[in-house]
């Protein structure tokens, strides 16, 4: 069903881009760990007073935060987790599909005996595993830090179960990027309606977060149902996260279809 040698040639080419993303947000989530103070959050929150609330609100910073997986949830896992994946995503969906067909790549992959179906499957099962990879990462080193330098005060499930829903919003952002690199054949169209769409999604729901006259911007944006810090607190996200998950499965499979039927420019 898929190509490993295309896997592992993804690999080969793209590996440094997961590795500088992942070391940005591995920085972060450090820096986050370390600044939390459990003896004096009040002081802690009140750096927000200093700032518009509406403005605190569209970033996504909650005056919610009780416990230090509520300080994550808010400081780390708002507009930061929207912003640094989205790039990812638009970067790595263009270099898969539409540079490749712009450079001519797609030539050499498509004289061999892999058919199309099997190369954009392998393509979009690169981006998938790339973005969970970093995933993984964040998870991992945020319980490290969390044990080692404030032992006992991370909710463990709770902040996985953050993990999981984050990824999932962002996967859906990745296959908004990879249908677009598939839609088109030159990586600056794809690269255009590509960002375009997610930025537009993130604009809404700042947007709609910022002014009660404009909240049904956010309930349209896919990131108006992901709320940090209520689901760190208990909140069921069955939906959202079902939500996200077909929502992503449609747009793969788009992805192969318009891939598989379109005229390449060989």
């Amino acid at each position: 069903m898929l190509s490993l040698t295309l896997l592992k040639m993804n690999l080969k080419k793209n590996y440094m881009l997961m590795i500088v993303f992942s070391a940005v947000l591995v920085m972060y989530m450090a820096v986050m760990v370390w600044m939390f103070n459990p003896d004096d959050i009040e002081q802690l929150m009140s750096m927000l007073d200093l700032f518009p609330a509406d403005l605190m609100k569209a970033m996504g910073f909650s005056s919610l935060i009780t416990d230090f997986t509520s300080y994550l949830a808010s400081w780390l896992y708002g507009l930061l987790m929207f912003g640094f994946p989205m790039v990812y995503c638009i970067l790595l969906s263009n270099r898969l599909v539409a540079r490749m067909v712009d450079n001519n790549s797609f030539a050499y992959l498509l004289s061999t005996p892999n058919s199309r179906s099997k190369i954009i499957l392998t393509q979009g099962a690169y981006a998938i595993l790339s973005l969970l990879a970093l995933f993984v990462v964040l998870f991992g080193t945020g319980v490290f830090f969390s044990a080692l330098i404030l032992p006992g005060l991370l909710d463990v499930p709770a902040f996985f179960q953050l993990n999981v829903t984050t990824f999932l919003l962002n996967l859906l952002v990745m296959m908004i990027c990879f249908f677009a690199s598939c839609l088109f054949n030159d990586s600056r169209s794809a690269l255009g309606v590509g960002s375009a769409i997610p930025i537009a999604f993130l604009l809404m729901n700042m947007l709609g977060g910022a002014s009660e006259q404009a909240e049904i911007l956010q309930r349209l944006s896919i990131y108006g149902l992901y709320d940090p810090v209520d689901l760190v607190q208990g909140k069921s996200v069955w939906f959202c996260n079902l939500g996200y998950t077909l929502a992503a499965l449609l747009l793969f499979s788009g992805s192969v279809l318009v891939f598989r039927k379109k005229q390449l420019p060989l």
